[in-house]
């Protein structure tokens, strides 16, 4: 049986827990799903693909806005056969988000004077950082009910939003150690917009509404096009991971033990706190202990100076530079707007200056990192 987004398989949560201890202010979670009698095979590296189910509280307040009440019968196109809204809006829709259709029907629909002016002018062209600021802070409910003289068929709005489209996760776990399982490294994501809690559709769905050891969540593998262990079991890595970005290495170590590759492994992490925040910090003690490994934290609340992995790269410049030469594969997970470009930088910096390059040949140096699928990425 082959898996995807229109045939998911209905794994189970075996296991979940905290991986912050009491007093942290981050919320990250190690959960793992069941995979028995799927025959789902996954390779380090590959990522999960998740649809999740829309909390039934957000649901009921967006029908309320709707001016619906839950039962109306609205065609889902995918099976072509009437669904009740509620499920509707629970399964198959982003009621998260207001896109930028929704707005502009609003605008049109809207008879209050100043609230259709307001709406005009967030979708006229040029203002396109008001209206990412106020998609920023709203879902669908928040706009129906500020605009209640609009009002809409519950068949015509539900066709106007986007699908409930899955999340990804790299996979936590190398499958010649844990089995059919796939772990996770799931932060819960809370915020609080236009006074109101909002809640990560997926990470609440995982680490709060699925219930345990129930076959109810959709998943398929999507594979990792490249980022990956190297062939070469002997082969040095650099894996450079903040935060979740850790996931994929604990995998490719957890491979690497497992087939007695021989090659170093030399891990750069960061979180807020060492003592709250220090993911799977006995797995890699455990490393430590048996040699080939090192990691270098960077616990950025730990000191009044924020300190992040690429200050710690910085400090151990020529070393790295040295593993680099040296024929060593670097990797980087995590977040793309800011680590990703930071770190980035960093390795110019280190290339650059310990390389005694230019500014051309430290980038063509990376260039080639590249072309030899010696520089890898997985950012978010």
């Amino acid at each position: 049986m082959i898996y995807n987004k229109n045939n998911p398989f209905l794994a189970t949560i075996k296991e979940r827990y905290s991986l912050c201890k009491t007093g942290s202010n981050k919320m990250t979670h190690h959960v793992v799903l069941d995979l028995t009698n799927s025959g789902i095979r996954y390779n380090v590296g590959d990522s999960i693909g998740i649809i999740p189910t829309h909390d039934q509280e957000l649901v009921m307040r967006t029908v309320k806005a709707m001016g619906a009440k839950g039962d109306e019968p609205i065609l889902d196109k995918a099976i072509n056969q009437q669904i009740p809204l509620r499920d509707y809006l629970a399964k198959k829709s982003n009621i998260t988000e207001v896109s930028r259709k929704v707005v502009q029907e609003l605008a049109r629909r809207q008879t209050h004077p100043a609230k259709k002016e307001h709406l005009e002018f967030l979708v006229a062209e040029g203002n396109k950082d008001a209206l990412k600021e106020y998609q920023k802070n709203r879902e669908l409910w928040d706009a129906l009910a500020e605009n209640r003289e609009v009002k809409f068929d519950p068949i015509e709005l539900c066709h106007m939003l986007q699908p409930m489209l899955p999340r990804f996760y790299s996979i936590a776990s190398s499958m010649k150690v844990v089995g059919e399982e796939v772990h996770l490294t799931v932060s819960y994501v809370k915020y609080t917009a236009n006074e109101h809690l909002r809640l990560g559709v997926c990470s609440h769905y995982l680490c709060d509404l699925a219930p345990m050891n129930v076959s109810t969540i959709p998943v398929y593998i999507q594979s990792s096009h490249g980022f990956t262990l190297p062939e070469n079991p002997s082969a040095n890595l650099i894996l450079i991971g903040p935060g979740t970005g850790i996931a994929p290495y604990r995998a490719f170590l957890q491979e690497r033990l497992a087939t007695g590759a021989n090659g170093s492994n030399w891990v750069f992490f960061g979180e807020w706190n060492r003592a709250y925040d220090y993911f799977y910090e006995d797995f890699w003690q455990e490393l430590e202990a048996k040699g080939n490994f090192r990691i270098d934290t960077a616990f950025s609340r730990d000191q009044p100076h924020k300190v992040y992995v690429q200050h710690r790269m910085l400090e151990k410049a020529e070393e790295l530079w040295r593993w680099m030469e040296n024929g060593a594969y670097v990797f980087v997970c995590g977040d793309a707007h800011r680590m990703a470009k930071d770190v980035d930088a960093t390795l110019h910096q280190i290339i650059q200056e310990k390389g005694g390059l230019d500014e051309q040949g430290a980038k063509n140096y990376m260039k080639k990192l590249r072309t030899d699928k010696r520089y890898l990425r997985d950012v978010y």
